[in-house]
């Protein structure tokens, strides 16, 4: 049986250097603002974007994937 979840797990995100990277938000622990955009960081990872800190709800809603 297929079980439907809407909650939003990986979004695909622009780091720093232009590469794309796919982030799992159940194992991100924060996420704080640079001067560059976000910071995603995880246990034993720090991934630097250029997302505005201000589109990470939009990113956790799902509208911008």
């Amino acid at each position: 049986m297929f079980n439907y979840s809407s909650e939003v797990k990986w979004i695909k995100v622009t780091d720093i250097d232009g590469g794309l990277v796919w982030i799992n938000l159940e194992k991100v622990e924060r996420i704080y603002r640079n001067s560059d955009g976000s910071i995603f960081e995880f246990a034993n990872t720090v991934v630097y974007t250029n997302i505005p800190f201000e589109k990470i709800p939009e990113l956790l809603s799902g509208d911008r994937q």
